[in-house]
């Protein structure tokens, strides 16, 4: 058996896919047990084979279906080994030893001969190629610290990340873990834990407390011009990774929500239309379509360079990449000249920063529901500026006094900071007479936006 998996059947290319077959459409799969506290959400079907005992489901729910020693869990541990092989059979590109935090990978297969860990941040760059392949060969266990988190950036896909442990992985409380976890043992998804991907084990228990597992197949590349569905995220005003703090007499139109992490502050004074949502199902689903968003709007490919500061300028629909930060001084002008699913994404590879009184304005049909905003690192909104679209830092966004933003502020791994500020989240209305470019009114128009905003 240790030959078997040590050496897979046939020779495959280091950047090709690791098919899962049957495995695929199983977000947990166990070989001898699999055992739930808490409210897990699973996003596809949960398994054991050749071992028979699944507990805790309920309270754990999924949305597929359950099988016990059948037919389809033994074909998933069938094909589950194929993948384990074929992944741990790969020709190294970079040996890599203990702890991965802070790196910023590329496509392909990285190898330790013993554990592997992480702390912190992992960063896996797809560089623009949806098809990007990521695979962790390590001879030991996979360990990732409390609060650990794996970001996908420019076009990167969770389904093309593999994680092949040699033993056991053990996940840390709130980490938020991008790919497809295989473990020659058993699998420890502790409290809080975030999963995009799968948590398949070969020969052991897979153990499972108050998580989030989102099973989604590998995503189309999307046009420049395609809608960026935000899913379960379009229905929050605000959504933090650790903390959101707010001050003043702060007013969302929808949702707000923390996850992985469980602190809101200042509600009251703060008033918000939708509900609060602290570490549970619905800001767990909605941290990962938030991560979904953010990489298909940094994987779109760019139609026009920027840098610095977009003062003065009149935009059509399209995207604009920067290396590094933007910033804007006063007012930014979208046109989308009479379309009204005119899509407009601001693409940078670090911060965003508005000065004070700084405006986005749309015109002849545009909406703000149709405008994103990828950011590398943090947002800081200048007070009393007017920001039309989809905020969706990598970090953190802070909101200065004043503010006031027609669309979502969405951090993927840091707080969000309000202060005094009003943030609309409504779907688009319909469609109201062009406005001349000279025209200061904001005008939203078209059909709703399947996100949500």
């Amino acid at each position: 058996m240790a030959g078997l998996l040590s050496t897979p059947s046939t020779a495959h290319a280091s950047g090709a896919m690791v098919e899962l077959g049957a495995a695929g459409s199983f977000s947990v799969l166990g070989a001898s047990t699999v055992t739930n506290t808490g409210p897990t959400n699973l996003g596809g079907d949960l398994g054991v084979s050749p071992g028979t005992a699944m507990t805790g489901f309920p309270p754990g729910t999924l949305q597929g279906t359950t099988h016990s020693a059948d037919v389809q869990s033994g074909a998933a541990h069938a094909d589950l080994q194929a993948a384990y092989n074929n992944a741990a059979g790969r020709t190294p590109t970079e040996a890599v030893a203990g702890d991965l935090v802070g790196r910023t990978l590329n496509a392909g297969v990285y190898n330790s001969a013993s554990s592997l860990a992480l702390s912190g941040t992992l960063t896996l760059d797809a560089q623009g190629d949806p098809e990007a392949v990521f695979i962790f060969q390590m001879g030991s266990t996979l360990t990732t610290a409390s609060a650990s988190h794996v970001t996908l950036i420019n076009g990167a896909q969770a389904s093309h990340v593999f994680w092949q442990v040699g033993s056991s992985a053990t996940l840390g409380t709130g980490s938020t873990i991008t790919g497809t976890i295989m473990a020659l043992a058993s699998i420890s998804v502790t409290t809080g834990v975030t999963i995009q991907g799968h948590a398949l084990a070969l020969n052991g228990a897979v153990t499972l407390d108050t998580n989030t597992i989102t099973t989604t197949p590998a995503a189309t590349p999307l046009p420049a011009g395609a809608m960026v569905g935000l899913g379960a995220a379009g229905n929050f005003s605000v959504l933090g990774a650790s903390t959101v703090t707010n001050t003043g007499p702060t007013n969302l139109g929808g949702d707000l929500g923390v996850s992985p992490g469980t602190a809101i502050t200042g509600f009251p004074p703060g008033t918000l239309q939708g509900t609060t949502h602290s570490a549970d199902v619905q800001s767990g689903a909605a941290h990962a379509d938030l991560q979904a968003a953010y990489n298909d709007a940094a994987g779109r490919t760019p139609t026009e360079a920027v840098a610095g500061d977009l003062v003065g300028r009149t935009l059509n629909a399209g995207v604009y990449n920067s290396a590094s930060s933007l910033a804007l001084s006063g007012t930014l002008t979208l046109d989308a000249q009479g379309d009204p699913e005119a899509v407009f994404i601001f693409q940078m590879g670090s911060t965003l920063t508005t000065a004070s009184a700084s405006h986005v304005k749309l015109i002849n049909g545009a909406q703000a529901s149709h405008v994103f905003w990828q950011i590398g690192s943090s947002a800081t909104l200048g007070t009393g500026s007017t920001i039309a679209g989809t905020i969706m830092a990598l970090a953190s966004i802070t909101v200065t006094t004043g503010v006031t933003i027609q669309g979502h502020a969405l951090a993927l791994n840091g707080a969000v900071t309000l202060d005094t500020n009003t943030i609309t989240t409504n779907p688009a209305t319909t469609p109201l007479p062009l406005l001349p470019a000279e025209h200061p009114a904001l005008c939203r128009s078209g059909k709703r936006d399947p996100g949500g905003s």
